[in-house]
């Protein structure tokens, strides 16, 4: 009777998931289930109605004759407000759509009571779905869709030891190959508290044909499928704390758009990527494109590219999904997913919670310690698109969703919203009289006016930005060029003015300096935590070589106290008894990047390190690695160069390159306008010379006159000198003539 008992109840469930629903699962061991029993979970209410104050739900679920509480919490940032989906018709013509998905029915939990807990299920559909881990045995839930009464299949999945023999197809040759790569490509860029923060990356996820036709052709399941399969790798990536939100999903639904077949992993993905490239970009933009593949590949499971993340030539990869194991497929795709984010293949010595069975080996336990060094540091040294936070993701145009799209002039949101903007109407219309509602160039419903400060700087390295006087909107921001001197002889880099002196003030205090060459180079050159050129895999520290030993870590002098700083770090000290220098530095232990302990005790990108020469990823270079295109020369020595190789005039000069008389600013910045309180020095100057040029007219001009009367004067003179001189000659004259006569007659 045993085995009757055994035989009715499979023979019940199979005819009623083939009868009822031919989506469902069927039970068979090939597909990675040992066995499985059906259960009826009860969702839980709670006194007052109350379940926590962040929408917790919880169910009562009997599994093996025991009793469990399963408490559920939703995720966030999963899914976008309207999810992108494509698909063909059979005349392959792309079909878009956005279906309705509820909001907060995709969850993590946990069991009550139990030490070793996790769950990743989704409510979309009113039913539970997903994948419930208690102690050592993994399940995945699927609802019963025949049964009236909220019944599920629990299927026990095959034990992670029996997967063993499935591999990526990365071999250690391929391994080290990729990593040389991968280095070689690596961005120089200086952001020492990235890894402390959450990283998101955002998904696309296709499905092939056969996977189409395996669901039944059934999109909405293949959906469904897509969201799960997110949610498990979204959990799986939280012990790194990076989160993934799905951008939209492909599934080509009549025929595949790539050939598939009888190709090796690697070659699919090569063939996946310029597809991506060039047509799937266009559709969806992500982070990270995923291609899943029913058929089994040869000699492996899947294929990625190490450190692939953020470079659109290497973002993707490829895996099987070959049955109805939700589980291996997510697990697999995770461990793909891992090495575009620089994890490697877990060695002997890598463990995940006490475990061998780790995402980078062939478990599904975590990621281990290993993976957490490999992905921190990739993180460190780049993929910068992780940073960006997906937003509500892809919104269907309406008015009132506080976007301005197509011919709005505005969109102040709901009615009720409206009220509160007297610049916007409920019809997305700009009010009588307004120019605009918002942008830091917008002013009670006005345009700022021309040359109007937008955009202080922040600093010496900043650059102010103007409005234009017809827009609501500032320019985007533009900062000193990378390489550009500022105080005490240092660098610009990064919007940031770096020096090894100001850096040795921020850590110790006032009057700490920054330390002589001798300091570098004994604490440096040693290749340990307290003194590296950086950390290389799990276990090494790189030791400097003397040339880049001002640019590994920092160290200090005149150190009058010690300051307070993040838990874990050490402080050292280093007593050179020959120059009678105390050198001070801080440690970096590799257990402190998982922790998001920020490392402060690093020289920062952008330091001099020599005449000409700056510190780059740990490395002393020219400064000719910058690129600097644009010389002082080119702004007439009368303004700099801004990050986009255009020059921002001082005030005085006008752009673009400084040559005439104008109120600064560049072409990227928006035209600045006159001060009030002065007049630039070059208007100052232009004014003067024109002074003394009509000063010195007006005196020439009164000297001319001068000299002209004077000689006039003169002549006038001589002319009457003359005449008097003519007439005394005349008297004289005739008073000899009177003598002459009256000697005559006096004789």
């Amino acid at each position: 009777m045993r085995s009757v008992r055994t035989l009715i109840p499979m023979l019940v469930l199979v005819a009623l998931l083939v009868d009822a629903l031919g989506e469902d699962l069927l039970f068979h061991p090939e597909w990675g289930f040992e066995s499985y029993e059906i259960i009826i979970p009860k969702k839980l209410s709670f006194r007052g109605g109350q379940q926590g104050a962040v929408q917790q739900v919880s169910y009562l679920l009997q599994v093996k004759d025991k009793k469990y509480v399963l408490h559920l919490w939703p995720k966030r940032f999963l899914l976008p407000r309207n999810l992108k989906v494509f698909s063909f018709t059979e005349q392959e013509k792309l079909l878009e759509d956005h279906p309705y998905i509820p909001r907060d029915c995709n969850y993590i939990g946990l069991v009550e009571g139990t030490q070793d807990s996790e769950a990743t299920l989704s409510t979309c559909t009113g039913s539970l779905r997903g994948i419930l881990k208690i102690d050592e045995e993994r399940y995945q839930i699927e609802p019963l869709k025949a049964s009236s009464s909220f019944e599920h299949v629990m299927y026990l999945l095959k034990k992670e030891d029996k997967f063993q023999n499935q591999t990526c197809g990365l071999t250690n040759d391929e391994l080290e190959k990729q990593m040389a790569r991968s280095e070689n490509m690596a961005r120089l860029r200086d952001y020492p508290g990235s890894y402390k923060h959450q990283k998101y990356m955002e998904l696309a996820l296709v499905f092939d044909h056969s996977r189409f036709l395996f669901s039944d052709s059934n999109l909405t399941r293949l959906i469904q499928d897509a969201i799960l399969l997110t949610g498990i790798m979204d959990t799986f990536f939280r012990d790194v704390n990076m989160r993934l939100h799905l951008q939209g999903v492909e599934i080509w639904t009549h025929g595949d758009k790539l050939n598939v077949q009888q190709m090796t992993s690697q070659e699919i993905l090569s063939t996946f990527l310029k597809y991506r490239t060039t047509t799937l970009s266009a559709r969806i933009s992500a982070d990270w494109a995923h291609l899943y593949i029913t058929s089994a590949f040869i000699h492996s499971l899947g294929w990625a590219y190490i450190g692939g993340a953020c470079m659109e030539k290497y973002s993707g990869s490829v895996s099987s999904y070959t049955n109805l194991n939700i589980l291996e497929a997510s697990r697999m795709s995770a461990h793909e997913l891992g090495h575009g984010v620089g994890m490697r293949h877990d060695t002997v010595y890598c463990q995940c919670r006490g475990k061998q069975t780790c995402i980078m080996g062939t478990g599904s336990s975590g990621f281990s310690n290993c993976s957490y060094i490999e992905y921190f540091n990739h993180v460190y040294s780049g993929a910068e698109c992780l940073n960006n936070i997906p937003g509500l993701g892809y919104v269907v145009e309406r008015c009132g969703n506080k976007i301005v799209e197509g011919d709005e002039e505005c969109d102040c949101g709901s009615r009720e919203d409206c009220k509160k903007d007297r610049c916007c109407q409920p019809d997305c219309k700009l009010t009588q009289g307004a120019n605009c509602s918002t942008g830091l160039c917008c002013h009670n419903c006005r345009f700022r006016p021309l040359g109007y400060m937008c955009r202080k700087e922040e600093n010496e390295c900043d650059l102010a930005e103007y409005c234009n006087g017809i827009s609501s909107f500032c320019p985007d921001d533009a900062y000193k060029h990378d390489g550009t001197i500022c105080k005490s002889n240092s660098l610009c880099f990064k919007k940031r003015c770096h020096s090894r002196y100001a850096q040795c003030q921020n850590i110790f205090g006032p009057d700490a300096r920054e330390a002589p060459d001798q300091c570098y180079h004994a604490v440096n050159l040693m290749g340990d935590q307290y003194g590296n050129c950086g950390i290389v895999g799990v276990r090494t520290y790189k030791a400097c070589t003397r040339e880049n030993a001002v640019c590994g870590r920092l160290q200090c002098i005149n150190v009058k106290s010690i300051p307070e700083l993040p838990d874990h770090t050490t402080i050292i000290s280093t007593h050179l008894r020959a120059e009678n220098l105390l050198c001070w530095g801080l440690g970096y232990h590799k257990s402190m990047i998982p922790m998001g302990i920020p490392d402060i005790g690093v020289i920062s990108d952008g330091t001099p390190c020599g005449f000409d020469r700056l510190c780059v990823n740990r490395t002393c270079v020219h400064i000719s690695v910058l690129n600097l295109e644009c010389l002082p020369k080119k702004c007439n020595h009368r303004g700099v160069c801004n990050n986009n190789q255009n020059c921002h005039c001082v005030y005085g000069w006008a752009p673009p390159f400084c040559e005439e008389v104008g109120y600064g600013g560049s072409i990227d910045s928006g035209p600045a306008r006159r001060l009030k309180e002065e007049v630039p020095a070059p208007v100052q100057v232009v004014s003067i010379m024109l002074m003394r040029l009509i000063f010195l007219i007006l005196s020439v001009i009164a000297v001319f006159f001068r000299r002209l009367i004077e000689q006039r004067s003169t002549v006038l003179e001589e002319q009457s000198r003359s005449s008097k001189e003519n007439m005394n000659s005349d008297y004289n004259v005739a008073s000899c003539k009177v003598l002459s006569s009256s000697v005559l007659i006096m004789s």
